[in-house]
């Protein structure tokens, strides 16, 4: 057999058939339908039938009245109007979401049913979010803590964010205590992310697109089972819920040790009301713990204040913060 089926134009609804032919016809240019069929191993009815689907599609010329020779049309014009057709059907599909729902949630079982679903599983788990973060269209907002299901993939995000996505996430300090975490965190606000820190978070959630909501069942050391939330009222109090942390949350502070003193100070300023711990600065601030501890004495007699939680509030009044 002359091709192998690679499966690389499944998703514009290429058959086997019509790929093997469609591959072997464009690097050969004008041949039979018996002649593909015996290139490829296929019989010649079964060939012809997937070179009229091909025609069908615009990716190939049906032979002259007066000819048998097949060819392959230009791939870049052909496969673009295949796309934009393809395109639009999703479109459509997706406009039937809302309909589908509605029979969904007229044979659900049980009278909560239409408004919030249990998900158990820790795979399960993980493929919901990561269909619900690859079907976000406007905005996704996230309160960040651990535990979590798996790693995080960075390059879904990024993904995200690249498509016109808006992000705004709030991290628990904690989680800033990892440096690889940090480092991924940095990469993610470089793109685009919205990221602010708060020194405690109630619990993990992430709203999608106003339509979905998804929280833990409880808040213990292992996530079994999540609650996917469709819109209610219960949701309208979580994206409250949401907008009131976000409120209160410390902007991320550049990966930078190489600020001006005034920028360095707000900096530390920011680390020290999240919540982090000196040997956590120091390493954020790319400095050493001793370093950290002066420049908070520092600020401390600045501003004469005998804490660091007197200081904190007046930086805030200095408009430090």
């Amino acid at each position: 057999m002359a091709e192998q089926w690679t499966g690389r134009f499944g998703g514009l609804g290429l058959a086997a058939d019509q790929e093997l032919l469609y591959l072997h016809l464009l690097g050969s240019q004008g041949l039979t339908a018996a002649g593909l069929a015996a290139a490829v191993g296929m019989g010649t009815e079964r060939a012809s039938a997937a070179l009229g689907a091909l025609a069908d599609l615009g990716l190939v010329e049906r032979p002259a009245p007066d000819g048998t020779v097949w060819r392959t049309t230009a791939p870049d014009v052909a496969l673009e109007e295949l796309l934009l057709r393809r395109e639009l059907e999703l479109r459509r599909t997706r406009g039937r979401i809302t309909e589908l729902l509605r029979t969904y949630r007229r044979t659900s079982t049980g009278a909560d049913g239409d408004l919030v679903e249990v998900i158990t599983g820790r795979e399960a788990i993980a493929d919901l979010w990561r269909s619900l973060q690859l079907g976000a269209r406007g905005e996704l907002r996230v309160l960040d803590k651990p535990p979590y299901i798996r790693r995080s993939d960075p390059e879904l995000e990024l993904a995200s964010l690249a498509r016109g996505v808006r992000m705004r996430v709030v991290y628990e300090s904690q989680v800033l205590r990892d440096h690889a975490r940090l480092a991924e965190i940095h990469r993610y606000t470089e793109a685009g992310e919205q990221a602010r820190v708060l020194p405690e978070l109630p619990l993990k959630l992430a709203l999608v697109d106003d339509c979905w909501a998804l929280l833990p069942v409880s808040s213990g050391t292992a996530e079994q089972s999540v609650l996917l939330v469709r819109p209610s009222s219960l949701l309208d109090a979580l994206t409250g819920l949401f907008e009131l942390y976000w409120s209160r949350a410390m902007r991320m502070p550049p990966p930078d040790s190489t600020e001006p003193p005034r920028d360095r100070h707000h900096q530390l300023l920011t680390l020290l009301a999240a919540g982090l711990t000196d040997e956590s600065i120091a390493r954020q601030m790319g400095v050493s713990t001793r370093t950290v501890q002066r420049w908070v004495r520092e600020l401390m007699d600045r501003f004469g204040a005998r804490t660091r939680f007197q200081a904190g509030i007046q930086a805030a009044r200095a408009d430090l913060l």
